[in-house]
Order: structure tokens, then C-alpha cells, then sequence
């Protein structure tokens, strides 16, 4: 697999920057829980973790649906939590990103990523990942990692990683003038429990 870089290069698929991080950022890890599992996009065969994989709706949850806001779990169950929340609000079911990528109404979208985070922090030992995406919305910036690193008491993350796409997803629905940057990836925020030193840390 390649090696893990700050911003991919657009052939790394997300399963390829998750299986990455994993193994630089937790290398300690044991298992894993993946709380948004929805197609599997995250997973591709390379991960060495054992990881439990839910999602609320129940086609999507090999293991059992579950809402990431209220994971049926004790505090520290698993390593490593890993939660891709549905990123963009008002997007419609029938629209490219909404049924891509689930949506929420724009005033449910912060909440439900603030305490999906805050769950991953909860019932994981080492760390989670959380992939989201800063954009413009309702003419306004959208600071999603923000809104996760509140949640987690405004912790700076251990890493970042950002996935950059070919080109933009764009919808035949919007029209020009153009008046924002069109967004062509993502954002992945690790954080660690405990020591935030980048050191060799034993493999599990």
C-alpha cells in the first residue's frame, strides 16, 4: 500500500487512507469499531484490525444497526472508533451528496456530529478517526472539524490527513456565477488518548 501523506494523492481510495492511518497513527490497536459503516467504503482487506461494524440502518450493519449518538457500548470497549457521519445538510435524497452520502437538516447536522464524536471518544482506549468535510453551505463556511474537536474539548488532533479528489463533486444544479471554492475531498482528524508525542509505539 503506499505510504501515508499528509495531502493523498486522488488514486488513495478511503479504505487505503484509513488502512494507513491505522497503522501509523495506531499501531497499538487491537480491534476497532466502525460506527458509520454504510457501504464499507473504509474497508478494502488491508486492515489488520478486527472491527465491528454498525450503521443505523440495518441493510448497511453486519454486526447490528445502531445510532452513532448513542452507541450501546461501555466506556473504552474497542482501540479504535472510526465514525463517517453524513457531512452536508439540506442535500435532499434525491441529490448527488445526499444520496452519496446521507444528509441531515441544517440544524440537526451540527448536533448529530458533535455527539457522534463525542461517542467515539467514549468508547474507544487509543483514538478515533473522523472523516468530515469543511465547506460552504447556506453561503456560509462550515467548519466540521470544529465541531468535532469541540466535542472532544477542543483537543488538537494527533494527525490530519486530507483526501484530494480529481476533480470536484459538483451538482448539475448549481449554477454560475461561481462564488466558492468547490470542494474536491476531505478531511480525516485522528486523535490519541493520552500521550501526543509522535513515537514508535509497539504493534499490537
Amino acid at each position: 500500500m503506499p505510504i501515508l501523506v499528509r495531502f493523498c494523492d486522488p488514486s488513495m481510495t478511503s479504505a487505503a487512507i484509513v488502512a494507513e492511518l491505522l497503522d501509523v497513527v495506531f499501531p497499538d490497536a487491537k480491534d476497532g469499531v466502525d460506527m458509520t459503516h454504510g457501504r464499507g467504503g473504509f474497508w478494502n482487506g488491508h486492515s489488520r484490525l478486527d472491527i465491528v461494524k454498525h450503521d443505523l440502518e440495518p441493510q448497511y450493519a453486519p454486526h447490528g444497526a445502531m445510532d452513532f449518538r448513542d452507541m450501546r457500548y461501555g466506556d473504552k470497549s474497542f482501540d479504535v472508533a472510526l465514525f463517517d457521519p453524513p457531512q452536508i445538510a439540506d442535500a435532499g435524497a434525491r441529490g448527488i451528496m445526499g444520496n452519496r452520502f446521507g444528509t441531515y437538516n441544517r440544524g440537526e447536522l451540527e448536533t448529530a456530529i458533535r455527539m457522534g464524536a463525542a461517542e467515539a471518544w467514549r468508547i474507544s482506549h487509543l483514538g478515533i478517526i473522523v472523516k468530515v468535510c469543511d465547506h460552504v453551505h447556506g453561503q456560509r463556511y462550515v467548519l466540521e472539524s470544529d465541531w468535532v474537536r469541540s466535542a472532544l474539548e477542543w483537543r488538537a488532533p494527533y494527525e490530519v490527513v486530507f483526501q484530494i479528489r480529481k476533480k470536484p463533486l459538483t451538482d448539475p444544479k448549481w449554477k454560475e456565477p461561481q462564488l466558492s471554492a468547490r470542494s474536491n475531498g476531505a478531511t480525516y482528524l485522528a486523535f490519541r488518548h493520552g500521550d501526543q508525542r509522535h513515537i514508535a509505539r509497539k504493534p499490537a
